[in-house]
């Protein structure tokens, strides 16, 4: 595998962390436009969706920086390719209250909260010495 990636580990922590990205991204697709919900799922609040996709693009920013950082360009492009084609099957698996709800969204940004301390914490050495 070190032909194709020489940093396996790497890869793996971006495939995580594209994962968190796609899964959240579906899950706040479905709450826009916001306070326009016309089927019997009670609305999320405006100010709960807005911040989950502020989290949401700090996370996608700071994976792209980390995948950019550490991978060699043609693993981040297939990887991240393969996950956004087959993750929404994934995201069809989950029951419909957490998809639609609040407790799904509170659960996204949650889980979005945790993935950044999981990026800050796995890729601060490799973005700051990007960076600078």
């Amino acid at each position: 595998m070190s032909q194709i990636e020489p940093n396996a580990i790497a890869l793996c922590w971006f495939a995580v962390l594209w994962s968190i990205c796609c899964l959240s991204f579906l899950q706040l697709a479905g709450m826009y436009p916001l306070g326009n919900r016309s089927d019997d799922a009670p609305a999320a609040s405006s100010t709960f969706v807005l911040g989950s996709t502020v989290l949401w693009l700090i996370l996608l920013v700071g994976t792209c920086l980390f995948a950019a950082a550490e991978l060699r360009w043609t693993s981040f492009v297939i990887v991240a390719g393969i996950l956004f084609l087959f993750l929404p099957e994934l995201f069809q698996a989950i029951p419909l209250r957490w998809r639609n709800g609040g407790t799904g969204l509170a659960a996204t940004g949650l889980m979005l909260a945790a993935a950044l301390g999981l990026l800050a914490s796995v890729a601060s050495a490799p973005l700051k010495s990007m960076l600078s």
